[in-house]
């Protein structure tokens, strides 16, 4: 991974030329290929906006031109793409591993260094074309992007652009019976790396992310298996420990995230070893160990960049009929293009679909598309007052933080559904999430009446804590008056926290009715879900 920030040019223009000495790029390097890097500020690029640099050579095909947007500079070469055009943007880094004969190869008998063609010991240090790999959907197919995308090569290393629908991979050979993918560097984690792979009907799958030299313990496990999802959508949203086959299209799919060097899960957010989705501030704590956090990070001057470990890795086993190499599948299969945008909606770049090229009506895959207004609701007897109670909307709207901050935690979730909300950075036991009830349109709270309070919550990172519900109510002849329920919980399981609150306190009109989640101390986080209130 790399990054650049406050980048200045003095006494000329922007200029870039990347140049293979050797001789110039035909064909190109692995390096020359996938070459890229995170331009934090714009500084770099010149277009002032936090933007991905990624390589312009012709042999990448459509790599990093994912759109028409990208801006290209044939000095560098280059491509220059805005990361706020799309909804996740980042970069991801992996090895693919398949055919050891292959990857053993390398620097001795083929993807030597020096010049193209250089031979030594009869042997020829040209890295051919194996595979390719290229973005999800029609806009990258054979008929758009002739070049079929990225080359693989035994030196089958992958960087690029994710937040995607996913990165589709073929090898000439046929699908691997085994794939081991290790030096995963995620950017990003609310940014997916959906890795999309062909094989026949039938095949069984044993997918897991392993340790090496791990042992496991009551705090630290050393494998984690995968199961099976029942959706692309389950598995893009899932902790990244679940994979899908769909059969109507041939297609596997698996969500790749860095894991620590030395454990694939912990109990930083349980009483036991578990699997999760790590972040990059996650801390390590398993002991003896030295590092501060569970990935492996570099950190400079404000920045901060994943950096892989040489011991995580994950392993794809597929049973299938194997060819005469018992290296991979006999059987490649047609496989069908998905259809990864919405009706009415065309793909216009790898992450983004709208009505058509150039329209400013796009598909939100993190937020429904904008309705037409309706009028005010109304709300019946057992109605539930709240809007969004389960944060499915694809934002937090209409919450918001009363002290401290607030996110959507897409994959952690109580029951059905794929969100919740996450409460950080707090500094006072008050602070929370919170909902006017008197916002909004529509008769929800009236002033001296009961209601059925109900949610879920969950700790993050403390064992046991107090987590409540308040209502603050306000009249117009009078101080605020507060009323609540509350329940100790822990960081390993949901728990359900429901009582009555009664607005009342006053004799003059309502003029303030909110319902917050707070109570922990200050610095404690947890996830809040499926909230409920109806009229007793």
């Amino acid at each position: 991974m790399q990054a650049t920030s406050d980048v200045t040019y003095i006494d000329c223009g922007r200029r870039f030329r990347l140049y293979d000495y050797a001789d110039n790029n035909s064909p190109s390097s692995v390096s020359g290929r996938t070459q890229n890097w995170m331009d934090i500020d714009g500084s770099t690029s010149g277009l002032n906006v936090p933007t991905i640099i990624g390589s312009g050579l012709s042999d990448t095909g459509h790599w990093f031109r994912v759109e028409d947007d990208a801006v290209y500079d044939p000095e560098g070469p280059l491509y220059f793409i805005k990361k706020g055009n799309g909804p996740e943007r980042s970069l991801g880094h992996i090895r693919l591993r398949f055919d050891d004969s292959l990857y053993n190869s390398v620097g001795k008998t083929s993807c030597m260094n020096g010049p193209k063609g250089y031979a030594q010991n009869n042997a020829h240090s040209l890295c051919p074309t194996i595979g390719r790999i290229r973005h999800l959907g029609p806009l990258f197919d054979s008929s758009n992007d002739s070049a079929g995308g990225l080359p693989i090569t035994a030196n089958a290393i992958v960087s690029g652009p994710t937040g995607g629908f996913g990165w589709l991979l073929n090898l000439n050979a046929g699908p691997p019976k085994s794939l081991r993918i290790d030096q995963i560097e995620i950017q990003d984690v609310v940014s997916p790396l959906i890795l999309v792979i062909p094989y026949p009907q039938g095949t069984g799958f044993t997918i897991q992310a392993m340790v090496p030299w791990c042992t496991p313990s009551l705090t630290h496990s050393c494998t984690e298996q995968f199961t099976p999802a029942s959706s692309v959508t389950e598995v893009r949203y899932s902790q990244a420990n679940k994979y899908y086959y769909d059969d109507a299209t041939n297609l596997l799919y698996v969500r790749i995230i860095m894991a620590p060097q030395t454990y694939t899960g912990d109990n930083l957010y349980s009483l036991t070893a578990n699997w999760h989705m790590w972040d990059m501030a996650d801390l390590n704590n398993k002991q003896y160990d030295k590092r501060k956090h569970a990935l492996d990070r570099y950190s400079f001057n404000g920045i901060t960049l994943a950096k892989y470990n040489t011991a995580s890795y994950l392993q794809i086993e597929a049973d299938c009929n194997p060819n005469s190499s018992s290296k991979y599948c006999s059987t490649t299969p047609t496989y069908i293009e998905p259809q990864v945008c919405p009706q009415g909606y065309v793909q216009v770049a790898y992450d983004k679909c709208c009505v058509s090229a150039g329209s400013l009506n796009c598909y939100d895959f993190t937020a429904p598309p904008t309705q037409a207004p309706t009028s005010p609701p109304t709300f019946g007897t057992n109605s539930n007052l709240f809007y969004n109670p389960s944060f499915e909307d694809g934002s937090l709207t209409p919450w918001y933080a009363n002290g401290g901050s607030i996110e959507l935690a897409n994959g952690i979730k109580h029951g059905s559904g794929t969100s919740s909300v996450l409460c950080k950075g707090r500094t006072a036991t008050w602070q929370g999430v919170e909902q006017d009830m008197l916002a909004g349109g529509g008769t929800r709270l009236v002033a001296r009446n009961t209601y059925h309070v109900s949610f879920w919550a969950k700790l993050k990172n403390t064992g046991s804590a107090t987590v409540k519900i308040t209502m603050k109510a306000s009249y117009n002849n009078g101080s605020p008056v507060y009323s609540g329920i509350s329940k100790n919980l822990n960081n390993y399981s949901w728990n359900l926290i429901e009582g009555d609150v009664t607005l009342d306190g006053g004799s003059g009109m309502l003029t303030e009715a909110k319902l917050y989640v707070n109570g922990p101390p200050s610095g404690v986080e947890f996830w809040v879900d499926d909230l409920s209130a109806v009229l007793v």
